[in-house]
């Protein structure tokens, strides 16, 4: 979950955030159990620099990002999850608000072989002002996604992901559509603690409602390096950058984003699978 972050999204367009992406791939590499208790998070250090036609806003942020994920495997290739995500956006996730959030959701994952699988996810979510400030914003996303996981070794890892998603707003009036594809790519660096890692992602987004014809279409990436402390915990610097290209001259965009961070990843069912992540 390192990686996870050009995610979410800045919703769960591309992303679910975190959360949905893991529950939709890990299982394929892992004995299936019953239930499953996860929890993760990131205390990071991070900046953002959001440049449009009006100036440029500097956003310089230690808030952590932290999520639990609770996972009822329904049989071997079957499975839902519901989970709650607070916080600031993870680094290099470039959600579509640089402050903090608060989210719940459930998905509903089938997994076809071991590295195919498709689901529908739902999230609710709240945008804060600053640090849990006033509310800025409420979202509720419906995503349908398919990932598939290449079979690498333990020293590659290879996943693409397509989500289609639906943004309704608090009245539960449609405010877009989006749709988008993403690759997380890991590479140990010879066979060490470190990974160096890429995270690319296109999403296009169209408006309809109150800002009706607008169309947005944006270009991601983030990459670093991840070391890998423990079994359940990891450091990681990146930097990442993303372009906003709208067919309303105001809304374009481009963001610059660069930080560390701790993170944790702990399963309190069982322990981590033989290899690491």
């Amino acid at each position: 979950m390192a990686v996870g972050s050009i995610t979410k999204a800045r919703r769960l367009g591309l992303g679910l955030a975190g959360a949905v992406s893991l529950a939709a791939v890990a299982y394929g590499a892992e004995p299936v159990t019953p239930f499953e208790l996860r929890a993760e998070g990131e205390f990071p250090l991070q900046h953002v620099e959001t440049t449009t036609s009006k100036g440029s806003q500097n956003v310089t942020s230690a808030a952590p990002y932290l999520g639990l994920t609770g996972t009822a495997n329904l049989n071997s290739d079957l499975s839902m999850s519901v989970f709650a995500n607070v916080g600031h956006p993870q680094l290099g996730s470039f959600r579509d608000n640089d402050n903090t959030f608060a989210s719940a959701g459930g998905n509903l994952v089938k997994r076809w072989g071991a590295g195919f699988s498709t689901g529908v996810s739902i999230e609710h979510t709240h945008y804060y002002d600053d640090a849990f400030g006033r509310t800025a914003n409420v979202a509720n996303d419906i995503n349908l996604f398919a990932n598939y996981r290449w079979p690498t070794n333990k020293d590659l890892k290879v996943m693409a992901g397509v989500t289609v998603t639906a943004r309704l707003d608090d009245t539960f009036a449609v405010e877009r559509y989006s749709y988008g594809v993403r690759f997380n790519i890991e590479q140990r660096l010879f066979g060490s603690r470190w990974w160096v890692f890429a995270t690319p992602r296109v999403r296009y987004s169209d408006y309809v409602g109150a800002d009706s014809g607008r169309r947005d279409a944006r270009f991601a990436i983030a990459s670093g390096l991840r070391y890998e402390i423990n079994e359940y915990v990891s450091a990681k610097i990146l930097a990442g950058y993303e372009n906003r290209q709208s067919n309303i001259a105001s809304r374009n965009s481009d963001k610059f984003a660069a930080g560390a961070s701790i993170d944790f990843d702990i399963d309190f069912v069982r322990p981590r699978w033989p290899g690491g992540r």
